[in-house]
């Protein structure tokens, strides 16, 4: 099954265990070439005819002579996440939200959690309104937790079990069995790891295919505006609590999270197929256009299997539809008390008809698309 949803789901709530648990360090980025070398002495043997046939293959072969030379690291075939984009012009979405009654204002902005290394600068409209802006409002600031190394182990320790059980005791013996023989071809397993949620060791299994992108930084549009806002002067405010970040990443069923471990070891070495989808995400946010991140649901439900299609909608609410309440009421917040914000969070969130920016109308807010 293609989690195009799934994934994008994720990635509304990928800011926080992305920054705290995932950063790319030199070691885990450095890469080798692995070419087909052939030695010496057979190349010295190579007959007149066998070179006259590479030269005139030479050209029908650059796919697999790409291949041959993939980079890899130490989480498997990695992958240069800027040939996998094709939008040249970046136009986040954002929509002025007015109350009628006071004619307070505040702009929400869509965004993404990751960027391509390539990226420079954001257009003049999303930067007109952040100097006139007081400061931000962001699902939840991270570097609260990166400075301070006990927020952090609290942090962690909001995923571990607290009854008693392991990740054994919620998820198959032949999922465990199969996930825990990837983290250690990886290196990543140890004997504590079992404490964790089976939420988080399917996060972390999607954390590490990101680290196997080339070209894509891990400090997403959040990330920049709290770094800009905290150097500029700008107040940072939260949107939500760590508590509801880690409910949204610990938000699956038992029965749900198992199929979904299974599924993407099973598909772990299809870099192509996750980096397409990213892909694809990052060009609808860079177009504007946040509807089609939604528009593929009633197809990847129809695929479930049929006893966890309400597992799949229950996950969807806490994941996504929840938490639309929450941060349209939070909006509608700083509209009555006259906070100046740029308010921003995943841009999944104004997708489909239940979007922040759908609430706010039903609220009585007048919405317009910025562009």
């Amino acid at each position: 099954m293609k989690n195009r949803k799934i994934l994008c789901a994720f990635l509304t709530a990928l800011l926080c265990v992305t920054a705290v648990s995932c950063q790319k360090s030199e070691e885990n980025n450095k890469t080798i070439s692995t070419k087909n070398n052939e030695s010496s002495s057979e190349s010295e043997s190579s007959t007149v005819e066998e070179k006259e046939t590479v030269n005139e293959t030479e050209q029908e072969s650059k796919t697999e002579k790409s291949k041959s030379e993939e980079k890899v690291s130490a989480y498997g075939t990695m992958r240069d996440f800027s040939e996998y984009i094709t939008a040249t012009k970046v136009t986040p979405p954002m929509w002025k939200v007015t109350d009628p009654e006071t004619n307070n204002q505040i702009y929400v902005m869509g965004t993404v959690h990751v960027l391509p290394e390539s990226f420079t600068e954001f257009p003049d409209y999303v930067m007109d309104v952040y100097e006139n802006s007081d400061g931000i409002a962001v699902e939840y600031d991270v570097t609260q937790i990166q400075s301070d190394i006990r927020a952090l182990s609290a942090y962690q320790k909001m995923f571990m079990y607290d009854d008693g059980t392991t990740i054994k005791d919620h998820i198959s013996e032949d999922t465990y069995n199969k996930v825990k023989a990837y983290f250690e071809t990886i290196g990543a397993y140890s004997e504590p790891l079992n404490q964790f949620s089976a939420g988080y060791w399917y996060n972390q299994l999607s954390s590490i295919m990101l680290l196997r992108l080339e070209n894509l930084s891990l400090t997403g549009v959040d990330s920049t505006f709290i770094e800009n806002a905290k150097n500029d002067g700008k107040e940072v405010v939260n949107i939500e609590t760590l508590d509801i970040q880690v409910g949204a990443i610990d938000g699956y069923s038992d029965e749900l999270v198992d199929f979904l471990i299974s599924e993407a070891i099973e598909e772990i070495d299809n870099i192509d197929e996750y980096a397409e989808s990213l892909g694809e995400l990052y060009d609808c946010w860079a177009k504007g256009e946040v509807d089609p991140m939604l528009d593929e649901e009633t197809e990847e439900i129809e695929e479930l299997p049929e006893d966890l299609k309400d597992d799949y909608e229950d996950y969807m609410d806490i994941m996504l539809y929840n938490r639309n309440k929450g941060m349209a009421e939070k909006a509608s917040e700083f509209l009555k008390e006259g906070k100046n914000y740029l308010f921003m969070v995943g841009s999944a969130h104004y997708a489909g008809d239940k979007g922040v920016d759908d609430l706010l109308t039903e609220m009585g807010y007048t919405v317009e698309k910025v562009s």
